[in-house]
């Protein structure tokens, strides 16, 4: 998997490979079948972002690997501003990082179920964004699925 940044517009200038010492954890904020997501600032730049670290023996366990590297595949191809972009990954000798766009206050599917009402303009906005999202993935050849839970 090796180190890479996305090409993002905003250059964060590497200086060279970017690993697990570039950051420091600030909080966990989820887990997942393979690892959890921190909220990680960069030394450097004090710039906060969303890091997702997998276990690789778990994911080789559970037969994932190949989805784990196209996930990555797929998220370094994209870049726009209703999606969640891809900025680094890198590996170290137990686990996979990505590092992504950090998106605090909650998803729609969170808000939903908590029981927040949207008035009218809001839903139109946030149906555009969607519509806009996919649209760019379609564009890209990229089908989004969606699981309910």
């Amino acid at each position: 998997m090796g180190s890479s940044q996305s090409n993002r517009k905003e250059n964060l200038d590497l200086n060279g490979e970017v690993n697990f010492d570039h950051f420091q954890i600030l909080r966990a904020i989820g887990k997942g079948s393979f690892g959890k997501v921190c909220i990680v600032q960069k030394r450097d730049t004090k710039k906060m972002f969303a890091m997702k670290y997998m276990n690789k023996a778990m994911c080789i366990r559970k037969d994932a690997v190949r989805n784990v590297l196209r996930e990555q595949e797929i998220l370094q191809a994209l870049e726009h501003p209703f999606l969640v972009n891809l900025w680094f990954t890198f590996q170290d000798e137990e686990d996979m990082f990505m590092v992504v766009d950090l998106l605090l206050g909650g998803d729609l599917r969170y808000h939903i179920q908590q029981g927040v009402k949207f008035d009218a303009e809001r839903v139109k906005l946030y149906v555009c964004e969607i519509g806009l999202a996919l649209d760019y993935l379609r564009s890209q050849n990229i089908i989004h699925r969606y699981a309910l839970e």
